[in-house]
């Protein structure tokens, strides 16, 4: 199927991706099964450990710049230890078959979703030229919207809850709820843009 097959910009971004996670792979393996909820109670640990870490944060109440700084540096010795450890502990030779595709099916769903954001963002760009008071009206709400639950939850919980929905999205999306939700949310967003045609054009004709 030619529509399967990976273009040269893509083959080449892939390659380069899977060079920059090579030192990462033994490890990215077994945590994408945790995050693909590969088991049942998967989604628990991981909503567990978030709520841990959250929950030491609350306790501690440290400053939005030492928590900032505090995860910079587990970043940055995380960066350093995971691909020194995996030299020693694994050999390329012990390296499958199959795992070589599970991680190129990793890299390339990183890929994807690097697409889907500039397709995003391009689709803006596209309403707001096209129809530039359809954007406003979607933007304006869209905004307004996230003020409202802004004002209603403490900073920390929302945090928190934007952090768990992350985590949770790549299970969501294998088991197809991701799927489904985003499917109701852009029906019932041409539905309103659809309305708000007829209705400027109702108005143009009266």
């Amino acid at each position: 199927d030619e529509k399967s097959q990976p273009s040269g910009d893509q083959e080449s971004d892939l390659q380069r991706l899977k060079r920059d996670l090579e030192g990462y792979r033994e490890v990215i393996l077994p945590l994408n099964k945790v995050l693909e909820w590969e088991q049942s109670h998967y989604p628990a640990i991981l909503v567990g450990i978030i709520t841990l870490v959250f929950a030491i944060i609350w306790y501690l109440e440290p400053s939005v710049l030492t928590t900032v700084s505090l995860l910079g540096v587990i970043l940055c010795i995380m960066d350093f230890i995971v691909p020194t450890l995996s030299s020693y502990m694994f050999s390329s030779a012990e390296w499958t078959v199959v795992q070589e595709r599970q991680f190129e099916g990793i890299c390339t769903r990183l890929l994807n979703a690097k697409t889907h954001v500039i397709n995003v963002r391009n689709a803006l760009v596209i309403l707001k030229n096209d129809k530039p008071k359809v954007y406003l009206l979607v933007m304006m709400g869209a905004f307004l919207v996230l003020a409202w639950v802004g004002s209603l939850l403490d900073n920390l919980l929302l945090t928190y809850l934007l952090v768990v929905f992350l985590v949770l999205v790549p299970g969501l999306r294998k088991h197809g709820i991701l799927q489904k939700l985003t499917g109701q949310i852009s029906e019932l967003m041409n539905k309103l843009i659809k309305k708000k045609e007829k209705a400027s054009s109702k108005t143009k004709t009266n």
